[in-house]
């Protein structure tokens, strides 16, 4: 593999720089060592206790062949310690780089890569998106859109329009991102394609090895995915995905919070995951209401 990329920074500008170069970079110690260590406990005794009650917890979307990988889902719900990370300083600051101001999450889960499971596909996250067409051509229907059905091509730079991007990627390193532990491969500059990778192609992508602590970003169109754990210990990484505003969200925050985790939310927390009403869109009962209300809220029939 070709190992040609953005280098790991310590500053938002250089994040910025490398975001829009390569379509993804990497951020040194954006987590301190103490939260990082007990995020990683807390990640790996949910783990182990999902596993022992046997509950689903692969990803045949994304890993439709593995089932040694395992997620652990819907962070919110399993530990006020995992909130840090979308409250962490530098992550907002590169989604709102890369979304704008009023991006919002759509997923917060863990993905623990264990040793002997399978390379996942290289994939872009929003596979969703129509491409492109000119005036008077026949167009994608975007709900018929498939993960398997896309037009494929080479990382290289198009020559016409390209989608922008409407979602990005924020994976905290809870444990040290190696080569053998299946560091997150990225296909630099694979963003200015317009192209989705094609599943028998052979593409040069670099391994993104950073310590615990940090993070790497990608934005929506970059050509990405896990690799192969050849090490003796998983690697944990924690996915915050975020969307544009006017996208459903991966996961249904405002309808899968536990009550006790969502009265506890801030306002800041309950506006990063989609309880606030954006132009309209999300609203309950009232066009005019700044947050979404539950149904136990709104009005009913009336009578006079």
């Amino acid at each position: 593999m070709k190992e040609d990329g953005p280098v790991p920074q310590r500053d938002i500008a250089g994040l910025k720089e490398s975001v829009t170069r390569h379509g993804f970079g990497m951020y040194l110690d954006a987590v301190d060592s103490e939260t990082t260590a007990a995020i990683r406990e807390r990640v790996l005794e949910q783990a182990a206790a999902e596993r022992q009650v046997n509950l689903h917890t692969t990803n045949s979307a994304v890993e439709p062949e593995d089932d040694i990988n395992q997620w652990v889902v819907f962070l919110p719900n399993k530990g006020r310690i995992f909130r840090h990370l979308i409250n962490n300083s530098p992550c907002l600051d590169i989604v709102r780089f890369i979304l704008g101001r009023e991006a919002i999450l759509s997923e917060f889960s863990a993905h623990i890569t264990w040793p002997g499971n399978r390379e996942m596909p290289l994939h872009i996250d929003q596979w969703f998106m129509p491409h492109p067409v000119e005036p008077g051509e026949d167009y994608p229907r975007p709900s018929d859109i498939t993960r398997s059905r896309q037009r494929c091509g080479e990382p290289r730079p198009a020559t016409g329009p390209v989608n922008p991007p409407v979602v990005c990627n924020v994976m905290f390193a809870i444990t040290d991102f190696t080569l053998e532990n299946g560091a997150t491969r990225l296909v630099p500059e694979s963003h200015r394609s317009g192209c989705h990778p094609d599943p028998a192609g052979h593409y040069a992508s670099v391994h993104a090895e950073v310590p615990a602590g940090s993070f790497v970003v990608w934005e929506g169109r970059t050509w990405h995915a896990a690799s192969l754990n050849t090490g003796t210990g998983p690697r944990i990484g924690i996915t915050t995905y975020w969307s544009a505003p006017f996208l459903r969200q991966l996961l249904n925050f405002p309808y899968g919070l536990r009550p006790e985790v969502a009265t506890d939310l801030t306002d800041h927390e309950r506006g990063l995951m989609g309880f606030r009403v954006w132009s309209t869109y999300g609203t309950s009962d009232d066009f005019e209401s700044e947050w979404a209300r539950p149904g136990s809220e709104n009005t009913g029939p009336l009578s006079r």
